[in-house]
């Protein structure tokens, strides 16, 4: 059996909605933790060096937040992967074909119609 689309990428837009929530979830938290003991170090430990710094625990994280942030900006939406995947499959070739099934339906349509119109008037 030949698929047009492969159903694993259905599985994989699920997964795309869950990492796209799960890196906001990871900023969302990491700024108010580190807001917090941003605000509690300033007022208790400002002047005091066994404390790190707010600055020292941003170059530590630096490197999950920039990959967080980096999927938030880039991740695309499930709508535009279905979006995507649609374009994919659209060719000059599938056009065409869809133009003549169209107008075949609706010369059918006429067709039948006009024969009933034909059975009225009789």
């Amino acid at each position: 059996m030949h698929y047009i689309i492969n159903p694993w990428i259905f599985y994989l837009l699920g997964l795309a909605d869950s990492i796209w929530v799960a890196c906001v979830a990871f900023l969302f938290l990491f700024g108010i933790t580190f807001g917090t003991y941003a605000l509690i170090w300033f007022i208790e430990f400002s002047g005091d060096e066994e404390y790190p710094t707010p600055s020292g625990i941003l170059k530590k994280w630096r490197v999950p937040l920039i990959l967080a942030i980096a999927f938030l900006m880039f991740m695309p939406s499930t709508d535009t992967i279905y979006k995507m995947m649609i374009a994919s499959q659209v060719t000059t070739e599938n056009i065409g074909t869809a133009k003549e099934t169209i107008q075949d339906v609706a010369d059918y349509i006429v067709d039948a119609v006009n024969e009933i119109k034909d059975k009225e008037d009789d």
